[in-house]
């Protein structure tokens, strides 16, 4: 994970996070195009977004850290912008996993397994999810996006996408809790074991093929090979997923 050294003025920040802000080292750690996050070295991270940007992702991060699967969030504020205020993860990302591939693929697996082993009971609906679903009414809508196509689960054209779509939007489910963005910098490992999650955004009620789609893409993308997605679906259990149904995730995601 990045960290460039910013300066800051704590009177552009809301009262109640002088205390964590005052004499700290400030890093920029944003990955996201939309909210910054600061790194508040060495015990916090504070992400920032339009008002009301946050409320999901400060609800899932108090949801997950309740069952010791996600840092504290230590608040969340909404005045002229939303503020998120959580606890460092021990550890690192998976990103700094890489040499190990093997290890990485049973610790990912193992983890999701557990993930989607938790009853989803009272949990709001994805939001990404929430966006398939839109896509599937608005044939015109969003962009062709090559970027999240894999040559195992390759779909060929905008029209082919939504006819996937629009014979298999009855399959998607919201029966497991998902992570809704299961990418390797979004894992935290201490020790090559898994710590938290983190960037929760996306969390809630789900289907579980978005996160096996996502873990798969982000594994054939960091590691630069698809070497490793067999054994990563076989370490999750080919018994507990439709692996036509990646596929399906597939097409939702190039249709924008």
């Amino acid at each position: 994970m990045k960290k460039i050294k910013v300066g800051i003025s704590i009177q552009d920040f809301p009262p109640e996070l002088h205390p964590f802000l005052s004499g700290a080292d400030v890093y920029d750690s944003s990955s996201s195009s939309s909210a910054r996050t600061l790194y508040i070295d060495p015990d916090y991270y504070l992400k920032i977004d339009e008002r009301g940007a946050l409320r999901q992702e400060a609800l899932m991060t108090g949801w997950f850290h309740r069952r010791g699967l996600a840092p504290e969030a230590v608040c969340c504020l909404s005045v002229d912008r939303d503020y998120l205020l959580t606890r460092r993860a021990p550890g690192e990302d998976c990103l700094a996993f890489l040499d190990d591939p093997k290890r990485l693929c049973q610790v990912l697996a193992r983890t999701l397994r557990k993930l989607h082993g938790l009853s989803p009971a009272g949990l709001p609906r994805s939001t990404r999810l929430e966006r398939y679903l839109a896509s599937a009414e608005d044939r015109n809508g969003g962009c062709w996006d090559e970027s999240v196509l894999m040559p195992e689960f390759m779909v060929r054209s905008r029209e082919e996408a939504w006819d996937i779509m629009q014979a298999n939007k009855h399959r998607l489910r919201h029966d497991v809790c998902i992570h809704g963005d299961f990418c390797l910098p979004n894992v935290i490992l201490d020790g090559s074991r898994f710590s938290s999650f983190i960037d929760l955004p996306m969390a809630g009620a789900g289907d579980r093929h978005i996160d096996l789609y996502w873990a798969v893409w982000s594994l054939r993308h960091n590691l630069q090979t698809g070497r490793y997605t067999d054994r990563f679906l076989d370490l999750y259990g080919r018994d507990n997923f439709d692996q036509d149904m990646l596929q399906v995730v597939a097409a939702f995601e190039v249709f924008g």
